[in-house]
């Protein structure tokens, strides 16, 4: 019974460091405080690009606020990454260089601002470049990185391994998935170098490629494993950190718009997502008070988000029976959008999925009090459901806790 007090005290603890509504420049140290300055510009080119595009406009905040958060989140991630390595050594990842992340995590979404290399017709493929583009802005900025005392090109590819899908490593030990990161850079970096002669930019593979003696054949690239670990680490720890964004205390669009979301407003026994939020009440309300209804919006992934990421906190926690690393969602109102709330979670699992060789499991805990029988009999139904399909999905244990 103790263990049990203790592991649910340190998930509270957690929890309490991980739900903040604003981290200002003074929670971090002078060389990051710089990093934010220079990072703030583009975060705010991207703020006013949400409303360039009608894609972005309701888009999660990809902002510095953001950004800090995950500076944060990130290194809680590292801390069980370590702990993981420390009790299950492998070649696959490596103690996490704790600055090194830092800075990663506070330039990871300046793309969100489209670079200048390149146009986009609409939001959705200037997203899909975001994490490119931010590995582009790191680069452009290598004299700040040595003045940082940071490795430009390993910040670099961090944030463009940021994402799983806009970088397509979907495994972090895939030699394969790495060919095809490290080809898009190279091919974005020319180009940006065609566009801007006067200043050219450069990507060093050589600290992945350069040791004949420990090489991983690949299709293009030969990679050296001791130092894709290294950034795999970096990667896995960033991942979490941004997969872990408390939309719940922090509720922005991309624009800065404040999102409001009746959380009695689904559509109950709904059999998929989109039927669940398709009269979801959600509103977008600016600086002025304007309130912008989505009540009527087309696709219904801004009311998922908003929705299910809204109804979430995430943290993450060390398992010292399994020695792994957990993650864990709690739920904050136990009946409402539950295929939103699931399919959000389901998006953050996968991160889990891209850690191969890393033992990885999740748990969800919801607060059942004050539910009636028949309620916590739905409840426990549609989670029970989803955390079988889940663990088949992804090969790993996702627990479920029911607090009655």
């Amino acid at each position: 019974m103790r263990s049990l007090i203790s592991r649910a005290l340190s998930i509270t603890l957690l929890l309490i460091v991980a739900i903040l509504n604003v981290v200002s420049a003074e929670d971090f140290d002078d060389q990051s405080r710089r990093a934010m300055e220079v990072a703030s510009k583009y975060y705010e080119r991207g703020r006013e690009r949400a409303w360039e595009f009608k894609e972005l406009r309701t888009y999660s905040d990809h902002g510095i606020n953001h950004a800090n958060l995950v500076a944060i989140k990130s290194q809680q991630a590292a801390d069980i990454i370590n702990m993981v390595l420390e009790a299950r050594p492998n070649v696959y990842y490596a103690p996490v260089d704790r600055y090194e992340l830092q800075i990663a995590a506070l330039f990871h979404d300046t793309g969100m601002d489209g670079g200048t290399f390149k146009d986009y017709p609409d939001g959705n493929k200037l997203r899909k470049d975001h994490s490119l583009n931010s590995a582009i802005h790191v680069l452009e900025n290598r004299s700040l990185m040595e003045e940082l005392d940071v490795d430009a090109d390993r910040v670099a590819l961090d944030c463009m391994l940021h994402s799983k899908s806009c970088s397509g490593v979907r495994d972090l030990t895939s030699v394969a998935d790495w060919n095809e990161c490290f080809t898009r850079i190279d091919q974005a970096v020319n180009a940006y170098n065609e566009k801007y002669p006067e200043a050219v930019i450069y990507f060093d593979t050589s600290d992945w490629t350069d040791n004949p003696d420990v090489l991983v054949e690949g299709a293009t690239y030969s990679f050296n494993r001791a130092a894709m670990a290294q950034t795999a680490s970096i990667a896995a720890a960033l991942r979490i950190g941004d997969a872990n964004r408390e939309a719940a205390q922090y509720p922005y669009t991309q624009g800065g718009e404040r999102i409001e979301v009746d959380f009695d407003s689904y559509a109950r026994d709904a059999d998929t997502w989109q039927d669940e939020v398709k009269n979801a009440d959600v509103s977008l309300i600016n600086e002025r008070g304007d309130v912008l209804s989505l009540k009527g919006s087309s696709n219904g992934y801004d009311k998922l988000y908003s929705a299910g990421e809204g109804n979430l906190s995430m943290a993450c926690v060390y398992d010292n029976r399994k020695r792994a690393f957990e993650e864990v969602f709690m739920v904050h109102h136990a009946m409402s959008f539950p295929r939103a709330t699931q399919e959000c979670i389901e998006e953050r699992l996968g991160e889990l999925d891209t850690m191969k060789h890393l033992p990885v499991q999740a748990a969800i805990r919801i607060d059942g009090s004050g539910l009636d029988r028949s309620e916590l009999q739905r409840l426990k139904k549609s989670y029970r459901q989803y955390c079988k399909a889940a663990k088949k999905k992804h090969g790993f244990a996702v627990k479920l806790y029911i607090n009655r």
